[in-house]
């Protein structure tokens, strides 16, 4: 039996073109960012990344699915689309829409942002993984292309906190 387990997990592996980060535990692919922050209490860094929230997504009352200043959580479910690509003509059509948990922790003095369980809206649940295995029977070409936007929304949504998390409050001017 560990002989076929490897046999099928060696085919696997060759069937996989892109490379992001897979999580070893769950399998799903995974972004994490850990941010020192030193001096920085954990309910402040609480309400600093619940400000953002509430500005970087257009919808964050849909967006926030759990808010635990107590426990230092915040779990949000969000989504975005992605392109296929562009046909012989040059014109590019919608290739449906990701959705994605965004997990953020807090501690005293460091935060971490966690963004897993991709999966493309479809009649039935369909993980973002699939997209990977280019052996799939159903496999297509504009997975790539989709695994290529999923990359780049997942960093800039990183990047978009952090910049947020690492900037200083608001300058209070002097009215006189």
């Amino acid at each position: 039996i560990p002989v076929f387990v490897m046999m099928q997990l060696n085919l696997f592996a060759q069937g996989q073109k892109s490379s992001l980060p897979i999580d070893e535990a769950s399998k799903l692919i995974t972004y994490t960012k850990v941010q020192e922050m030193s001096g920085a209490g954990k309910d402040s860094l609480y309400n600093k990344a619940f400000e953002w929230c509430m500005n970087y997504f257009v919808n964050p009352a849909d967006v926030i699915r759990e808010k635990n200043q107590e426990d230092g959580k915040i779990v949000c479910k969000a989504r975005f689309k992605v392109m296929n690509p562009a046909d012989k003509k040059g014109v590019v059509t919608e290739g449906g829409v990701v959705q994605y948990t965004l997990n953020l922790m807090f501690k005293e003095g460091r935060y971490k942002c966690e963004l897993t369980e991709f999966n493309w809206k479809q009649t039935s649940y369909y993980p973002c993984e699939k997209w990977m295995d280019t052996a799939n029977q159903y496999y297509k070409p504009e997975f790539e292309t989709f695994l290529t936007q999923l990359d780049e929304k997942a960093k800039e949504i990183i990047s978009a906190l952090n910049k947020h998390m690492l900037s200083k409050g608001p300058v209070k001017k002097d009215d006189w």
